[in-house]
């Protein structure tokens, strides 16, 4: 999914964190955790074109064809449930339960909206486990046709 799909859908599940909790604090958190999740794609855009800004590359946004991995170190269903156990603040519940469940629309629509990705690649431990290779986080119908398109 594109960045304005998850500023809008982080929108709404900050404002459901608004109307259930009454915490403006929690729902801008929750809004802004839902997209700025993905600044882990920065560390895939260098690894695959270095530190030199190409917008087109950018848009594309398929980082992992050229560099051959794909790490998004903070799209990992392991990391959300651990916030969610390490946050446990009573204080804090409307920010544990909006951050939460922010983090986790972004991550189911990401994999729906991504087909070519397999069913694991949003564990971080089966990328570490796969050390990050696209041949073994893609479909290889994606990976073969990805190639001959670069």
């Amino acid at each position: 999914m594109r960045t304005l799909g998850h500023i809008i859908t982080s929108a709404g599940v900050g404002l459901a964190t608004y109307h259930r909790y009454k915490s403006p604090g929690a729902a801008f958190a929750s809004f802004m955790a839902g997209w700025l999740i993905d600044l882990d794609h920065i560390v895939d855009y260098v690894q695959a074109h270095g530190w030199k800004l190409n917008w087109d590359h950018v848009n594309e946004a398929k980082h992992e064809h050229y560099s051959g991995k794909l790490f998004l170190l903070l799209h990992s269903y392991e990391l959300i449930a651990l916030f969610f156990l390490l946050f446990r603040n009573p204080a804090k519940h409307p920010y544990r339960v909006g951050i939460t469940a922010s983090l986790l629309t972004h991550l189911l629509l990401d994999q729906k909206c991504n087909p070519c990705r397999k069913a694991g690649t949003y564990f971080l431990s089966n990328r570490i486990r796969k050390r990050f290779d696209v041949k073994h986080l893609l479909h290889a119908a994606d990976t073969q046709r990805e190639r001959h398109e670069h």
